[in-house]
């Protein structure tokens, strides 16, 4: 997956947490935002790969 495949995940995922509301979704809503910052963590990640490939 390219970099940008994980950026779309990631605000994929910090949009649903956005929409949740009320105490029953707080958990829900901790989860999506936790995957969306695991999904930008794999997008810098897969960015610094690219760079690093590039530079050798």
């Amino acid at each position: 997956m390219g970099a940008s495949v994980y950026g779309d995940y990631a605000e994929s995922r910090a949009d649903r947490a956005a929409e949740r509301t009320g105490q029953q979704d707080q958990t829900d809503a901790i989860g999506e935002g936790l995957s969306a910052i695991a999904y930008a963590l794999l997008d810098v990640a897969a960015a610094i790969r690219e760079n690093t490939e590039a530079r050798q």
